[in-house]
């Protein structure tokens, strides 16, 4: 089935409308699209600190399940001693 001739130039204008609609549509999609895939090595980036911050609270999970981790904490964070022993306070450079 043909157009007649009188209506192919407004035939070849609807069918650039519509590509030109077309397009139009793709286009804040594949803007979205390419915002998104730049921000890819930031989210890598934190991502693999995340992993080294959880590599090093296992191992400090796994220290602390041993007598010897529980005695350190104990000792550094609440300043326990074993009865018997003594303290001894080295004052800062600056007297305090």
């Amino acid at each position: 089935m043909s157009v007649p001739r009188r209506y192919r130039p407004l035939v070849v204008v609807l069918y650039a409308a519509f590509a030109g609609l077309l397009l139009a549509s793709y286009a804040a999609p594949l803007q979205e699209i390419l915002e998104r895939h730049a921000e890819i090595p930031a989210l890598e980036e934190k991502v693999h600190e995340a992993e080294v911050h959880n590599a090093a609270q296992e191992r400090l999970i796994e220290e602390l399940n041993t007598p010897a981790g529980i005695e350190r904490a104990a000792r550094e964070r609440y300043g326990m001693i074993k009865p018997g022993e003594k303290v001894y306070i080295v004052p800062d450079k600056d007297g305090e």
